[in-house]
């Protein structure tokens, strides 16, 4: 687990002493429309992820320097009676046209996109609610490395090969700070069950993409306390940490509405002249899925449906997600 720790933190020179907290995880997501027996729009994502909770607080000591001065620049530490965890990604998510076979342009689909991009994420939370403030960074384009991971892997499986890779987004630094707030509102017990209401608001800022939106999310299991912090009431949930029952399990169904008022998977590039689409600014999504924890593993399986993101956009947008994740 150490160079997977060194992956998340050495291109950005931020050393830090993860033993000395108690709990790490390290969590492996992956999301395809191939679960729907399709390969065209949004078609695959894979992140990694590794985080550490039971921290103490936020400062050089549980964080990189520069990341400890932003932090204590927002209002997470005024925040009273919360624990903290601190989770970071990498991971890298691509779209290309509906029909990938065609090399032409395609003016009414989508772009080719390829995204490349480095997260991190702070949680404050106790029992009944948790605050996240994240940043992203990242880069768009050819360096992103879309084509050659998508051709090879098509290659591997013996899939068609995506030949419209030379109509995709320019090179572009990316970034986004966002900003989330989830609730746990209501527990109704059924014999050794019980069945918990979560909403939820999250907006975010950036070049990558600009949204603000309201989710609720109902689930039913067992333990469903010692997963709160990492559960989420929006669509896409691909981080199960903060997890400590050994058998707890749920299912779950999400919906949420936002405003979208940039997105560059639909937009295009920011500063230079790229292929682009009509953006959609209201959209909805929902998602049904299953999270199971068996002693230091948890696994979770999502399908998620939302509404047209684009004007034009002629097939739905749906895809799934499978995470696995390990705590050590």
């Amino acid at each position: 687990m150490r160079y997977l720790k060194l992956l998340m933190l050495t291109p950005f020179c931020m050393p830090i002493a993860a033993s000395e907290y108690e709990r790490d995880y390290f969590s492996l997501s992956f999301e395809n429309d191939v679960f729907f027996h399709e390969d065209g729009g949004y078609s695959n994502g894979l992140v990694f992820s590794w985080g550490y909770y039971d921290v103490p607080g936020l400062d050089k000591t549980t964080l990189p320097r520069w990341i400890s001065f932003l932090a204590d620049q927002t209002y997470l530490p005024s925040l009273e009676d919360r624990q903290y965890a601190i989770s970071y990604t990498f991971g890298q998510f691509l779209q290309t046209a509906v029909e990938i076979k065609d090399p032409d342009l395609v003016t009414e689909d989508a772009p080719y996109v390829g995204l490349l991009a480095w997260e991190v994420d702070v949680t404050a939370f106790n029992e009944h609610v948790a605050d996240k403030l994240s940043l992203t960074l990242g880069v768009v384009g050819p360096l992103a490395g879309g084509e050659y991971v998508q051709k090879n892997i098509h290659g591997w499986i013996g899939a068609s090969e995506p030949m419209g890779w030379d109509n995709q987004i320019n090179n572009e630094p990316v970034f986004r700070v966002q900003a989330k707030r989830i609730w746990r509102n209501a527990v109704l017990p059924i014999g050794p069950t019980e069945v918990d209401l979560i909403t939820g608001v999250n907006g975010g800022l950036g070049n990558l993409k600009s949204d603000t939106s309201a989710g609720v999310g109902l689930r039913w299991g067992q333990e469903l306390q010692s997963s709160f912090a990492s559960s989420s009431p929006f669509a896409v949930q691909k981080l199960n940490g903060l997890t400590t029952s050994p058998n707890g399990w749920y299912v779950f169904v999400n919906a949420s509405a936002s405003y979208v008022l940039n997105d560059i998977f639909m937009d295009g590039n920011t500063f230079s002249d790229s292929h682009s689409v009509d953006l959609i600014h209201w959209q909805a999504a929902a998602s049904i899925g299953a999270q199971l924890n068996l002693y230091d593993w948890n696994f979770i399986y999502t399908l998620i449906y939302s509404t047209d993101q684009y004007k034009s956009q002629t097939e739905d947008t749906r895809f799934g997600t499978i995470s696995i994740t390990y705590h050590f």
